[in-house]
């Protein structure tokens, strides 16, 4: 993952995350941590956001948005 915040931040204003260069379980495990982490900064700052993550059609895991 790159530099933490600005995978955060690229999350926050584009509503998905993918990652480069991880295998699918590695995938799977960095958007979970990521989008815990998005919801997290959000809450510091009083803002209500949804993240989870989400399964391309070839196995690889992303953190996205979720709209309710």
């Amino acid at each position: 993952m790159k530099n933490r915040n600005e995978a955060i931040r690229h999350l926050q204003k584009n509503g998905e995350y993918r990652f480069e260069g991880l295998g699918r379980e590695e995938s799977r495990r960095a958007a979970t941590e990521l989008a815990k982490a998005a919801m997290r900064e959000d809450r510091k700052y009083g803002t209500q956001s949804s993240f989870g993550i989400a399964r391309d059609a070839f196995g690889y895991y992303f953190a996205a948005q979720i709209n309710g």
